[in-house]
């Protein structure tokens, strides 16, 4: 399956490139797409005018999207979404919105999570989920809070006399703002919206912001031209019918031809980080080529007890332990509250470069039933008719096999075809618990081989994260152990 191919800057930027060559230039990694670019090309860092030289130093991890200009022109803008205090830790959260730290990451000026404090002044970077949490690419701690505060998030809740908002946990104070690019003098529940005020010292967790400088309606992803390929990242926020998702105002269309990397299509749910590219059918419209995953797509389905549940901290589906996420969606309250009898127990999430497991979504799915048990994963070990997924032995003999399109295929065309690091599904199978294996049931290989950063294609229409600046960090460089949790 080919990867996601990530868009670059305008035809004329590449152009221009190529005419400077005695310029100094660096390197660009955007999504899975590598640039060649001048130093000196105009970008906006943190709303201020730079040169594309000037990020070399900082660490990876920033947004980018690339926006228009004006005719013949276009500014490439790299950008933070929160800039503020930790105001909890349990779980993290700055200003309010909650944040994921996995060891996909940047972390700057700490190592360990488990150091963070209330207060701490913190820069954050990443995707903004639909329920006003954040997918941390980035995070730097600063030695001093700076002048400003910087939140971008959905809009929970307005008041009208005094005009208030809330933006997750936070309230912000409105009288005398003038709110831009909202459909009303005010911003609506459900309104992404992007916030800048003047920092305030001594900030509390609960405190009201009422120092705003700038409030404006916007869209987590941009729009593009009809008929121009395009490629953006982003936090599935609803899934429509038809085959269809949303990212904020942004509809994205998939299908029989669609090819999807780290996951299928029954693996779009709110929540969940992907990069797509395709061509739009109209300015608010994106039909996909291809749906990356940003993180391999991982589930389980099993017998869980009340001893398999630390509320607010994981859970463990066959003894796998799954860490709590401010993405996650606990519609019945298991990770919050945990289990009061056995019950069987649905979890869906994503792995992150140290294999980490991390919720997405959990679900009661009644009784426990040890003979419909589910695994996905990427496969660790081979060893016909045996395989290793998520640290767990599982045994296909007697299993019916699958091919992506859920084709029949046999057992020595799968083991023919299967790779270290292939996403498998295990269905319908049977749980072991003394032996920790699980047994026969359907088994589907869904394939994908992940592939280096390739070069970038001039000419398009582009919004993710920047991996790297031209120096040796990438993001996702820094990991942690997994006990600082």
């Amino acid at each position: 399956m080919r990867t996601i191919r990530v868009l670059a800057l305008l035809a004329a930027l590449a152009a221009g490139a190529a005419g400077a060559q005695t310029a100094p230039s660096q390197t660009l990694v955007i999504g899975q797409r590598s640039y060649t670019l001048p130093a000196d090309l105009p970008i906006v860092i943190d709303g201020e005018p730079a040169l594309l030289a000037d990020l070399l130093g900082r660490p990876a991890g920033m947004q980018v999207r690339w926006a228009p200009a004006g005719r013949g022109a276009a500014t490439p803008v790299f950008s933070y979404t929160l800039i503020g205090p930790v105001t909890a830790t349990t779980p993290l959260a700055v200003l309010g919105q909650g944040v994921t730290i996995t060891a996909d990451t940047v972390l700057e000026g700490f190592t360990d999570p488990g150091d963070l404090a209330p207060g701490d002044p913190l820069v954050v970077a990443g995707l903004v989920d639909g329920n006003g949490s954040l997918y941390a690419t980035l995070v730097e701690r600063r030695g001093a809070q700076g002048n400003r505060f910087l939140l971008a998030g959905r809009v929970q809740a307005v008041e009208q006399a005094p005009a208030r908002l809330r933006v997750g946990d936070q309230w912000l104070a409105l009288d005398g703002v003038v709110a831009t690019a909202c459909a009303g003098p005010l911003p609506v529940v459900g309104d992404y919206v992007e916030m800048r005020a003047e920092a305030i010292a001594g900030f509390q967790p609960g405190d009201l912001i009422d120092t705003v400088t700038g409030l404006a309606c916007a869209n987590p992803v941009l729009f593009g031209t009809p008929g121009a390929q395009g490629a953006l990242e982003g936090v599935v926020g609803a899934v429509l019918a038809g085959d269809r998702f949303a990212i904020g105002a942004l509809e994205v269309v998939h299908g029989a031809a669609t090819q999807f990397g780290f996951g299928g299509p029954d693996d779009l749910e709110p929540g969940a980080a992907v990069g797509i590219e395709g061509t739009f059918t109209d300015a608010g419209e994106l039909a996909a080529d291809a749906i990356e995953f940003v993180r391999p797509v991982v589930r389980f389905e099993a017998p869980m007890a009340p001893a398999d549940v630390t509320p607010g901290v994981s859970l463990r589906p066959f003894g796998v332990e799954v860490f709590h996420s401010a993405q996650l969606r606990d519609d019945d309250g298991i990770l919050a509250g945990g289990l009061a009898s056995p019950r069987q127990v649905r979890v869906r999430g994503w792995l992150d470069r140290a294999g980490l497991a991390w919720a997405l979504r959990v679900r009661d799915r009644g009784a426990p039933d040890p003979l419909d048990a589910r695994l996905r994963g990427p496969v660790q070990a081979i060893a016909a008719p045996a395989l290793v997924i998520q640290g767990l032995a599982v045994d296909t003999a007697g299993a019916a096999f699958f091919d992506a399109d859920k084709n029949p295929i046999d057992a020595a065309t799968f083991f023919a075809d299967v790779r270290l690091n292939h996403m498998v599904d295990i269905g319908a199978a049977s749980w072991d618990a003394p032996a920790a294996t699980l047994r026969g049931g359907n088994v589907t290989l869904l394939g994908y081989e992940h592939t280096e950063p390739l070069p970038g294609t001039p000419g398009g229409f582009l919004a993710g994260t920047a991996y790297s600046y031209g120096l040796a960090d990438t993001v996702f460089a820094d990991g942690f152990e997994a006990a600082a949790r």
